[in-house]
């Protein structure tokens, strides 16, 4: 369930924000190819990146894992 539901809520903080892959990827100094990849769940991101891309598109890890409802802004 948190898997899924990530992916997409990563995926909808990058639109929302109006950034591209590659945008988030030069910003974040996170790679545009593992970006593309939490984004299709094919890989999930290490605590200090799930931090950066929380931090950078402004939400609540809780709010991108799934552990609570509405996207919390921070």
């Amino acid at each position: 369930m948190y898997k899924e539901s990530f992916c997409s809520k990563l995926k909808k903080a990058r639109r929302d924000t109006g950034f591209t892959q590659r945008e988030v990827a030069k910003d974040t100094g996170i790679s545009h190819s593992t970006i593309a990849n939490y984004e299709t769940g094919r890989t999930e991101p290490d605590l200090e990146n799930l931090g950066i891309l929380a931090d950078f598109y402004g939400v609540s890890v809780d709010w991108l894992l799934g552990t609570r409802g509405g996207p919390e802004r921070i």
